[in-house]
């Protein structure tokens, strides 16, 4: 917000002087009428003129006083400053995620299909996080570093597929992976970010997503969780399908379905429970579609990015754009001044 204002502005009060004394001196330069000698001779000589250096005495006093009423011009900045999140979606894309065991619009749909909209949703509502992916089988990845880039991050999110590693669950490994790769984007931008573009973190966290057991990695679940715990980044942990015999899709030798059979799926409730009760996080259980996005929403509500509202004030002086003019015509009345008059020539006697 941009503005023109007097810091002073009863100082302005003072211009009602230079009207008053101009009518003062228009009706004191009245006076009786007289009979004066020789009045022929002093009629044909003009009347005395008006002194210029009086004008410029006047305009002198006007601007001295607008002078005196200090005009500024008054810059109101205000900026919106975001300070948000680090944070790691660490997905399962084991084979078991293909079970079916979730209703769509059209039928039931594996757990990988379910949990894909709504991690874009998640992202999509995180404008002001560096978010980043970490995916594990039997070894875990770093699929997309911290990023703000959040339109490329839907594409990779698009793209997760079972398949990419070898089969197996490597919990331990995955949460190992994105512990790192916080760290890593805490000590230089990371891949992919411009310096100077991601925003102040204000912390970090983990969004764990399985559905099984760890059975593999170099990391266990104890492990990764004591290095979670050592540096203070909460884990919430979110079981996607549920326990027991769940319709899986069967494939020929070709990658074609050929059809469903029930497989035995086990999900590790109580080591998710223990990873998010040792760093701080929560466990959500998420056996329904409504569920998943119910936990998503908890975890979106508990970590929310900050605003600052920073203002600056700049004021810009403009004395001396009316002084130094008010100076200039001084000097003029006073030359005018000093060199007086000229009175009219009186006739010989």
């Amino acid at each position: 917000m941009t503005g023109l204002r007097f810091d002073q502005p009863l100082a302005l009060l003072a211009l009602l002087v230079v009207p008053a004394v101009m009518l003062w001196r228009h009706y004191r330069g009245r006076s009786a009428v007289r009979i004066v000698p020789h009045a022929a001779a002093w009629a044909s000589a003009p009347g005395p003129a008006r002194p210029p250096w009086i004008a410029a005495l006047y305009a002198a006093c006007v601007l001295i006083v607008i002078a005196l009423a200090r005009p500024q011009q008054v810059s109101d900045d205000q900026r919106v400053v975001q300070q948000g999140y680090d944070l790691m979606l660490v997905v399962d894309l084991s084979t078991s995620m293909l079970s079916e065991d979730y209703k769509g619009a059209k039928g039931p749909i594996n757990r990988l299909e379910t949990i894909r909209p709504i991690i874009q949703q998640f992202v999509r509502n995180r404008p002001g996080d560096r978010i980043g992916i970490a995916v594990f089988a039997r070894q875990a990845l770093t699929l997309a570093p911290l990023t703000t880039d959040h339109g490329w991050l839907a594409r990779q999110v698009a793209a997760l597929q079972t398949g990419l590693i070898d089969d197996g669950t490597a919990i331990g490994d995955g949460v190992g992976i994105a512990l790192l790769d916080i760290a890593a984007a805490r000590t230089g931008p990371p891949p992919g970010t411009a310096p100077g573009s991601a925003p102040d973190s204000v912390g970090a966290f983990i969004v764990l997503l399985t559905d099984g057991s760890n059975n593999s990695g170099e990391l266990t679940p104890a492990e990764a969780t004591a290095l979670a715990r050592y540096r203070k980044i909460p884990i919430y942990t979110i079981g996607t399908g549920r326990n027991g015999m769940v319709p899986f899709p069967v494939f020929d030798a070709r990658g074609r379905r050929v059809g469903t059979s029930l497989q035995p799926s086990t999900l590790d409730i109580d080591a998710l429970e223990t990873i998010a009760a040792q760093t701080g996080g929560r466990f959500f259980m998420a056996g329904d579609t409504e569920a998943l996005r119910a936990a998503f929403a908890a975890i979106d509500a508990a970590r929310k990015a900050q605003f600052q509202i920073r203002r600056s004030v700049r004021v810009s002086e403009f004395f001396a754009w009316a002084a130094v003019p008010a100076l200039v015509l001084l000097l003029l009345a006073a030359q005018g001044l000093r060199r007086g008059t000229p009175s009219p020539r009186r006739p010989a006697a």
